[in-house]
């Protein structure tokens, strides 16, 4: 173990040192300084439609290095079914350096979206699709044959089953923040990140408002390509919804999110058609999710892969099970050796974003968490692209970012090496509602039996308040992701709060956080919530994973396996996953409830389909611990670090 400590340490010294030339510039100058460059040192071919094998013409825009041959250019592909501004290209400084090292860069619509043909489904032909456009692009007479693919959530999802079809000239990807493309993975089977535990997301409402309508306005296929050239500089095909984000309150999220039935949301926003309207009716058994886009475990990717991930984002969990799994099962030795990982502190898609010399993530200062991402991925590329023998490949496998001591640590595996199975038992003298009850967390297990209940009614839900689950474009609380202080929260009554006294030495966790409870239930169903969170000397608690469970779901899929009165249940819950130390005089704490709302549905505690019902029953939930009931939290904790 003593051994492990000294090369994690090691490791620690090659971390990240952030260029001292980009030390005082701000992400929006550097993407301004960088979009002038593109601007000035590029040629645009614009409505370059590529056809797939069934017919289907899907549109491009390909930005060449300006006064360079085109000839035997590597290339670099990002899919998008998000409007693409040609004088303001998304990925700018990305896609600069991509430009000062002499490669193409294509951007390409999905099928469906804007000028590509075709109707859009949500990851459909993600395959198909994506392994034709390498093949055709990799043909084309100014390419060295040879394609690397990037992209953020939507545009990283895609890649995933791209990888799984094996595309000759798929040489390199670089999924960022994806999780909606990952399918079974280990402990997750949530078809896409669309349920967690087998509650739905919401978040998905707003999407599929702003975004994933499956029918727009199309032109005539007969018109030449100078005449949609000339179209595309008049007609953006965006649709004036209110979209994802800060302007998504446009759609009336903000109230429609409380509808009951919830399979009566979009129509409460007049959303226009989407495949929501049906997904929303399917429950996690149902057997048409087979047939979703989704990568799962028995695929194998071909290339090597950069994945670039946050802790405070919906698909880490996913994403680093996704990680573990492709770098044993891989295609090949060239692939499994080199599938690399970076995990920041931010959220969703901000990676390289927000970060400072003192970066504050929702609420929370986690210190330098300033990455050179846009040099890591070039070198990445001229690697695997160009076949530049460069060294990349000998650096850290994996990167993650250790908040609390607020330092990047490098690790050849995932999960890290040397962690030890910590148990937290669950305790209390039978009254641990809120933070002003007595519930602990202790390493030793109880000696005595007991309970601790509360009252869940899914009229008054547990409010989200920060968290992975982006902000979504809903008002208020909820629009705040990552770490959040949830004192005020944890006042509440219907919530079971567990702390550890506060701590005489750093406890260091870094990896997969395991749950067991012990249920019982006056209803055959009902949910339970956990999140594992930081409380800071002064009182301040801060949220480092959540996750969920609905009751019915927790022996798998197959089949729902309803709760009787007066028995109990063991619910295995998360799992969660962070990389924090708590430093001496914090305490460990994990909040205990039956809803998160609205970063998750509510359950209405009735066993019926849930999405179909407007009517909620009151549930009396009961915590068991003790020796026959050892409900606990597992901490994966690593050995004390040397400073």
């Amino acid at each position: 173990m003593w051994r492990i400590n000294i090369a994690i340490s090691a490791l620690a010294a090659l971390a990240f040192v952030y260029p001292a030339s980009l030390a005082a510039l701000e992400p929006a100058s550097l993407d301004a300084d960088a979009i002038a460059y593109i601007n000035a040192h590029s040629d645009k071919e614009d409505m370059v439609m590529m056809p797939m094998r069934d017919g289907v013409r899907l549109y491009g825009l390909i930005v060449f290095p300006k006064d360079q041959p085109r000839k035997n250019l590597p290339t670099v592909l990002i899919r998008t079914p998000y409007l693409i501004d040609a004088d303001h290209l998304t990925f700018p400084r990305y896609v600069r350096s991509f430009l000062e090292h002499g490669y193409a860069v294509v951007f390409q619509y999905e099928r469906g979206r804007y000028y590509s043909e075709g109707e859009y489904h949500y990851l459909g032909r993600s395959d198909t699709d994506g392994f034709d456009t390498v093949e055709w692009l990799t043909k084309q007479p100014w390419s060295n044959g040879k394609l690397g693919t990037i992209g953020c959530s939507a545009s990283a999802e895609v890649q995933h089953r791209l990888e799984g079809t094996h595309p000759p000239g798929l040489a390199a990807t670089v999924p960022i923040a994806s999780g909606a493309g990952i399918g079974h993975y280990g402990p997750y089977n949530e078809h896409g990140n669309f349920y967690r535990g087998g509650s739905v997301l919401m978040g998905w409402f707003n999407w599929y408002y702003g975004y994933g309508y499956t029918y727009r306005p199309t032109f005539p296929a007969n018109l030449s390509r100078e005449q949609m050239i000339q179209l595309h500089r008049h007609w953006s095909l965006e649709p004036d919804s209110g979209g994802f984000g800060a302007n998504a309150l446009q759609s009336g999220i903000d109230t429609a999110i409380w509808t009951l039935p919830i399979n009566k949301i979009m129509s409460a926003m007049k959303a226009p058609p989407s495949d929501l309207d049906e997904y929303v009716n399917r429950l996690p058994n149902d057997p048409r999710w087979k047939s979703f886009g989704v990568q799962d475990e028995g695929e194998s990717d071909s290339a090597p892969m950069l994945m670039i991930n946050s802790w405070y984002d919906l698909s880490i969990g996913p994403n680093t099970e996704l990680y573990q799994y492709q770098a044993t099962h891989a295609a090949s030795d060239v692939a499994r050796k080199n599938m690399f990982m970076i995990i920041a502190p931010t959220t969703h898609c901000q990676e390289g974003n927000v970060e400072t010399e003192n970066t504050i993530i929702g609420e929370r200062n986690l210190g330098d968490a300033r990455f050179d991402y846009v040099g890591m991925v070039q070198r990445w590329f001229d690697r695997w692209v160009k076949g530049v023998e460069n060294g990349v490949t000998s650096e850290p496998r994996v990167r993650a970012y250790l908040m609390g001591a607020n330092q990047w640590l490098s690790y050849d595996t995932w999960p890290p090496r040397g962690t030890t199975d910590v148990s937290y038992y669950l305790d209390s003298d039978n009254r641990a509602n809120s933070s002003l009850g007595n519930g602990r967390l202790s390493t030793v297990r109880p000696s005595r039996d007991g309970t601790d209940g509360f009252v869940y009614d899914p009229m008054r839900p547990v409010p989200s308040h920060g968290g992975t689950q982006v902000g979504w474009g809903i008002s208020s609380v909820f629009n705040i992701a990552g770490p959040v202080d949830q004192s005020t929260i944890e006042l509440r009554d219907d919530m079971l709060v567990y702390s550890t006294p506060p701590l005489s030495q750093p406890v260091t966790v870094t990896g997969p956080v395991l749950v067991s409870l012990y249920l019982s239930s006056d209803r055959k169903d009902t949910d339970l919530t956990v999140k594992l969170l930081d409380v800071y000397p002064d009182g301040k608690s801060f949220n480092l994973d959540e996750t969920i469970q609905r009751v019915r779901w927790r022996d798998g899929w197959e089949h729902p396996v309803y709760m009787e009165p007066g028995h109990v249940y063991k619910v295995n819950i998360g799992p969660l996953v962070t990389s924090n130390e708590f430093l001496v005089g914090h305490r460990i704490r994990i909040e205990v409830s039956s809803s998160n709302f609205p970063s998750f549905e509510r359950n209405l505690n009735t066993g019926g389909n849930n999405y179909d019902e407007a009517i909620g029953l009151v549930a009396h939930n009961v915590i068991h611990r003790g020796p026959q009931y050892p409900s606990k939290i597992v901490l994966p904790v690593m050995p004390t670090r040397t400073q």
